[in-house]
């Protein structure tokens, strides 16, 4: 057997949802904006790490209210015909808190951090992005959109 060439590239698409008056401000920042998983045999290396992705928070006129940042997958994992389920992808996050870990998922918004107030000036985590390493998958390179979404009631 060949090494896995599983590429998992995920384009991070940035939203910032205030969910009440125009007068509160929210800013958030996901750089890079591309992540790529390396190519790893994977009796070597069952779990891949791709570079850390930075996220830049900041919450104005919130007041006492609750926030939270979360991110959503926009589906599997795709390479033509293949998929890797979304699910075999999971994030280290620091600091902890307000930041946590967690798995990928396509169907429900995952927090990635939460907190209450104003966070100003702003604040910056580091996600480190994995995904299982299989010989499983079909070789590839497997692309998929991720969302994150920072909001306030």
């Amino acid at each position: 057997m060949s090494s896995l060439r599983l590429c998992a590239c995920a384009l991070l698409l940035l939203t910032a949802v205030p969910a009440t008056a125009a007068a509160q401000r929210v800013d958030l920042t996901v750089t890079p904006g591309v992540i790529t998983f390396p190519s790893t045999d994977p009796d070597i290396a069952p779990l891949v790490a791709a570079a850390p992705v930075q996220v830049s928070y900041r919450i104005r006129q919130n007041n006492f209210a609750p926030w939270s940042l979360t991110v959503l997958a926009g589906g599997d994992l795709n390479s033509g015909s293949s998929t890797v389920d979304i699910s075999n992808v999971t994030w280290v996050a620091t600091p902890a808190p307000p930041f946590q870990n967690g798995t990928l998922s396509k169907t429900v918004a995952q927090t990635l951090a939460s907190g209450t107030g104003n966070v100003n000036p702003a604040r910056t985590g580091s996600i480190t992005f994995r995904v299982a390493n299989s010989w499983t998958y079909t070789a590839g390179t497997y692309t998929q959109t991720v969302t994150f979404t920072l909001s306030t009631p």
